[in-house]
């Protein structure tokens, strides 16, 4: 499967946070995603359900895919802050710490 790098971090956001909620034992998180703005140039917000709270994109971005990877980043900042979750991968990704 080939992918631009803007859908590349949206997959891994998003795989990220729900990688969290099943390792947490909590439901799956949920998007949902308005459309706004005149038919020939719309604009998307999203947000993100997790474990019964919500976290709202940024406002406004062009496209629905970019809309849920910026609730999704947001939702692993919030978590993270909160210390729900820990930074555990201080690594590039593809490069393992040694033994």
């Amino acid at each position: 499967m080939d992918l631009c790098p803007m859908e590349w971090k949206t997959y891994m956001i998003r795989s990220h946070l729900q990688e969290y909620a099943h390792k947490v034992g909590i439901s799956t998180p949920v998007y949902e995603t308005t459309k706004g703005g005149p038919c020939h140039e719309p604009f998307f917000r999203s947000t993100v359900i997790v474990n019964n709270v919500k976290y709202k994109s940024l406002p406004q971005f062009m496209n629905r895919k970019a809309a849920d990877q910026s609730a999704a980043e947001i939702a692993l900042m919030e978590l993270t802050k909160s210390g729900q979750i820990h930074e555990t991968n201080t690594q590039p990704l593809g490069v393992e710490e040694p033994i």
